[in-house]
């Protein structure tokens, strides 16, 4: 595991803040090395960047496909001082952060499907995944770790078969990848910053919505092995999404109980 100098400088020269940054060409995961930064004292919005992981995590202890120099993966450390809400509220706001991210590198308007993932001509491109570890007798973190993983272009010989009817990337074939990294790296950065010093005033609720990509449109509602047909109707200020189902009944969901296929 060896720093890349010149990425790393070439990602603080497109920066608009300072922040504490490292970048690394392969590790197993930003998020487990960010923790253990975190736990020797990191101050709050260090970054840790990488071009490959080995052991990406997504939600719900799944693998996530990070191969070597076709994406970037990130982790930010925060120490949110704040109700859990806003705790919950990280995951989201990181969603605009990055939604924000694209369409300053590249002029795209990435879309949210509820309830974090990008999505961009119709394939998800980026996913999210928050980390909080908490000290016994504490209500609220010690730190929360915010891990983003965007495809910012498609390996050779194309995403494996498990993901190849659902995956895109941000960039065209023959795109320069590196400076797709740095561009992007830096403007996830400042975006994920900008977004976090509005946190308490919930800035970020607006764009979300106005993102998303399920409302009015047939889904699939997954839960404990089941599979629902349904269709999405609305979101709330605290991201429930309100279903009706065939019979004609309606339910608000939360995203700890269901998952969702468009």
């Amino acid at each position: 595991m060896i720093q890349n100098l010149f990425f790393q400088e070439t990602v603080a020269e497109k920066l608009q803040h300072t922040v504490p940054l490292s970048v690394f060409d392969s590790v197993s995961s930003t998020n487990d090395l960010l923790r253990e930064a975190a736990a020797l004292g990191a101050p709050e919005g260090t970054v840790i960047a990488a071009r490959q992981q080995t052991a990406g995590r997504g939600r719900q202890g799944r693998s996530f496909f990070s191969p070597p120099g076709t994406g970037l993966y990130l982790s930010m450390l925060l120490r949110p001082l704040g109700s859990p809400e806003q705790i919950l509220s990280l995951t989201p706001m990181a969603a605009v952060a990055a939604a924000q991210a694209i369409e300053r590198c590249t002029g795209q308007h990435a879309e949210i499907k509820w309830v974090n993932d990008l999505i961009l001509h119709g394939r998800k491109i980026c996913g999210i995944l928050a980390e909080s570890s908490y000290s016994e007798c504490r209500k609220e973190p010690d730190f929360v770790i915010l891990g983003i993983g965007i495809n910012l272009l498609t390996p050779a010989g194309g995403f494996p078969p498990e993901l190849q009817a659902i995956a895109g990337a941000v960039y065209p074939e023959g795109a320069d990848a590196q400076d797709a990294f740095c561009s992007l790296c830096a403007a996830l950065t400042d975006a994920l910053l900008t977004q976090y010093a509005m946190l308490p005033e919930r800035a970020y609720l607006a764009e979300y919505k106005s993102r998303l990509c399920v409302l009015g449109r047939r889904i699939t509602v997954c839960e404990n092995g089941a599979e629902i047909p349904a269709e999405a109707l609305a979101v709330d200020d605290d991201l429930r999404l309100l279903v009706r189902y065939p019979d004609g009944s309606e339910q608000w969901r939360s995203t700890g109980e269901i998952r969702i296929r468009i």
